[in-house]
């Protein structure tokens, strides 16, 4: 499915639940997925929810919405709603600068809060560049998380 169908798409969605807002679909980050961008006046924090479960949750409506509209099988895309995702993504990037700092520095392993599948994906690309330092994913769903330690 090209941008632009999927744009119009999600637009049409947004228009019939009464958020007539601003819709705007851009390259993924690093190639992976195409991030669709919502700003809206209104109502965003109800749609975002708590730690974001509400926007997940619409998400995996709007892509089964739109599945069922177009008869596409591979919808690939991350909604963000007035960057909340990008900003949560810039925080976790700050988090893990600051881990990597800390197990250089100690010589000892640092252990991330729980998270998502591809936030830790994200932490394992952001480090893949240290020489020096390795990540490991431990624990069970949805305690997951990212041991960072230092390069044998």
């Amino acid at each position: 499915m090209d941008i632009q169908t999927l744009t119009n798409e999600i637009r049409s969605f947004f228009g019939s639940m009464g958020f007539g807002e601003d819709v705007e679909a851009v390259d993924g980050f690093q190639g992976m997925t195409v991030r669709v961008s919502v700003h809206m006046k209104k109502e965003s924090n109800l749609l975002i929810g708590e730690h974001g479960n509400n926007l997940f949750a619409l998400e995996h409506i709007l892509k089964k919405y739109i599945r069922a509209k177009t008869a596409e099988e591979d919808v690939k895309f991350t909604l963000d709603i007035n960057d909340y995702r990008m900003k949560k993504m810039e925080d976790l990037k700050q988090d893990v600068k600051t881990a990597a700092k800390n197990v250089r520095l100690y010589k000892k392993e640092v252990p991330l809060r729980p998270m998502s599948s591809f936030e830790r994906r994200i932490v394992h690309l952001l480090l893949a560049e240290y020489p020096d330092i390795t990540t490991e994913s431990i624990g069970d769903e949805p305690q997951r998380r990212v041991i960072i330690k230092p390069y044998p």
